[in-house]
């Protein structure tokens, strides 16, 4: 009896799977320069190319789809630029934090943050540009706050949250459920 040889394809170095795109994000994150990430953090404020190309090199590294890269590239710019702030400067490597976590609730961490309910209501409500506005305070709130958490899960968010938020500028179905989740998962922590 002749046996077969089965070759067995190797897989990919970057992940093919949607839900491994904020987990790739992370992880470049983790081992990105100090360049590339103080553009990413000023990206708010610079808006220069040089950042863009910054997040352009991850989510293509991340194999995000180039129909997803090019209609949501302001929702992956947020969300590039909210992970570097969590992620922090410094040396690069695995001493960074590595910032998702699916099982980190977005609502929950900021219930158990003592976020006040005033700026929750505020995120909840806003839309565009004041969605980005406080997508970029939580983003600055969060690591002022790692004293709570155990020393692994600090700065640990589920991004997808986010990701989801960002949807049409905060108007889309998926915002619309983000911020339920959001809402639910706070008041859940805060009792």
């Amino acid at each position: 009896m002749e046996s077969n040889a089965t070759v067995v394809a190797a897989q990919p170095a970057s992940p093919a799977n949607k839900y491994d795109w904020m987990e790739s994000l992370a992880h470049q994150l983790r081992y990105s320069s100090t360049g590339q990430r103080a553009a990413l953090r000023r990206v708010a404020l610079t808006q220069s190319f040089k950042a863009d190309a910054v997040v352009i090199a991850f989510i293509t590294k991340a194999n995000v789809p180039e129909k997803d890269r090019q209609h949501d590239f302001d929702r992956w710019r947020m969300i590039a630029h909210f992970a570097t702030m969590l992620v922090g400067t410094g040396e690069p490597g695995p001493d960074r934090p590595f910032v998702q976590a699916e099982s980190r609730k977005l609502g929950s961490i900021l219930g158990k943050l003592d976020y006040s309910e005033t700026r929750l209501l505020r995120l909840l409500s806003v839309r565009g540009e004041a969605l980005d506005d406080q997508v970029r305070r939580i983003a600055s709130f969060l690591p002022q706050k790692d004293k709570i958490f155990e020393l692994k899960d600090r700065r640990r968010v589920n991004l997808w949250t986010l990701y989801d938020l960002l949807d049409g500028g905060g108007d889309g179905d998926r915002a619309k459920s983000a911020r339920i989740k959001i809402a639910h998962d706070y008041y859940t922590a805060k009792s």
